[in-house]
This record gives C-alpha cells, sequence and structure tokens, in this order.
C-alpha cells in the first residue's frame, strides 16, 4: 500500500507559529502544543526517513491534539476538527493520499496555515 502524503512546508510553518498559539490561547494549551510540536517534528524526521505512513500517523495524532484545543474554545470547531482528523485516519489506513492531503487542507484552513506548493 502506498503512502505519498506531501506536505512538509505547511508541517514546518505550523511548527513556527505553535509559539504564537501558544500566546492566543494561554498557558493552559502549552501541554497540548507541545504534544502537536513533538508529533509535527516526529512526522517530518519520519518522512525523512521514507516513512510517508508513519509521518501520517504522527500528522494524525498532531491534529487530534488540536482538535482537543479548538474543542475547548468552540465545542462546534473542535466537532467538525475531529470529524477532519477521523477522515484523515481512515484515508491513511486505505492509502489514499488524495483524501488525506484534501483532509489536511480543511485543517490547514481551519487553523489558518496556508499551503506552501512545492518548488520543482
Amino acid at each position: 500500500m502506498a503512502h505519498e502524503f506531501e506536505s512538509p512546508p505547511a508541517l514546518e510553518m505550523l511548527l513556527t507559529r505553535l509559539d504564537e498559539m501558544k500566546l492566543v490561547l494561554g498557558p493552559a494549551a502549552a501541554g497540548r502544543l507541545e504534544l502537536v510540536r513533538s508529533e509535527l517534528t516526529r512526522a517530518l524526521g519520519l518522512r525523512a526517513d521514507g516513512d510517508p505512513a508513519g509521518a501520517g500517523v504522527a500528522i494524525a495524532r498532531a491534529m487530534g491534539e488540536l482538535a482537543a484545543l479548538a474543542d475547548g474554545l468552540d465545542p462546534a470547531e473542535g466537532a467538525l476538527m475531529r470529524a477532519a482528523v477521523e477522515v484523515f485516519g481512515t484515508a491513511l489506513a486505505r492509502g489514499a493520499a488524495n483524501e488525506m492531503e484534501q483532509t489536511a487542507d480543511v485543517m490547514r484552513e481551519r487553523s489558518g496555515a496556508r499551503k506552501v506548493e512545492k518548488k520543482s
């Protein structure tokens, strides 16, 4: 089963913005944001090591933590993000790269991040 989920620039951008999120969300969110940072850093490393499936699992974990943070701020937003995490996980299990990418796009849009296209 092939997994070719391509999003390192967006992940790197999100990593750089986590400190801003900590300022906005306050100290109560610090623990979850560190889990997000840890999983995203792990995802980048796994992808660089040629393990896109493992990277996808780490991304899904980070997405779950972000959904939990959103749930604390706005339950409707949290529900939407939890649904996106579930779709992502299902797509990952099936190796549906396009569906994973679309779901990640929804999460990026909801978080305020934007996708940066790779330069050829």
